[in-house]
């Protein structure tokens, strides 16, 4: 007899949990058809577009027509010109180069500063160095800074 009162709970009891499966599939589903999944993968991705367009957007400098000078037998220049894509003046900037020489071993830096670049200009820099140019074989922006 006791086990006659227990198979008719146990019944209810699974089926109370199928029910609920049944409702939390629907409910996940947001009822709504398969083509709004693929419009909710395709929105992560716009976003993600966008997130890196106005990354670059907001990159505070720009720089552009970088060359290495060799004219001049006792001094490594490297030029360049700077944009200040900031909505404010800056009063101080900053570019920085490390030089290599040809086995890939560092030789020196290569540095120009300016102050009292407005918002939206420009400046023509020659970072400086003191390392003759037979010695520099390459080089790389290392940093540009500002305040």
């Amino acid at each position: 007899m006791a086990k006659e009162g227990k198979k008719p709970i146990g019944k209810i009891v699974l089926g109370v949990i199928v029910v609920l499966v049944v409702a939390g599939v629907v409910g996940s589903m947001g009822g709504n058809s398969s083509d709004s999944s693929t419009g909710e993968a395709a929105k992560p991705a716009e976003q993600t577009q966008q997130v890196e367009e106005q990354k670059e957007a907001q990159e505070p400098y720009t720089v552009s027509d970088e060359a290495g000078d060799t004219s001049n037998q006792f001094a490594y220049k490297i030029t360049g010109t700077l944009t200040n894509n900031t909505d404010k003046e800056q009063s101080y900037i900053q570019i920085e180069y490390v030089l290599y020489d040809a086995d890939g071993n560092q030789v020196g830096t290569a540095l120009a500063n300016t102050n009292h670049l407005k918002a939206g200009g420009t400046w023509k820099f020659e970072a400086m160095s003191t390392v003759s140019p037979d010695q520099v074989a390459s080089w790389e922006r290392s940093d540009v800074s500002g305040f």
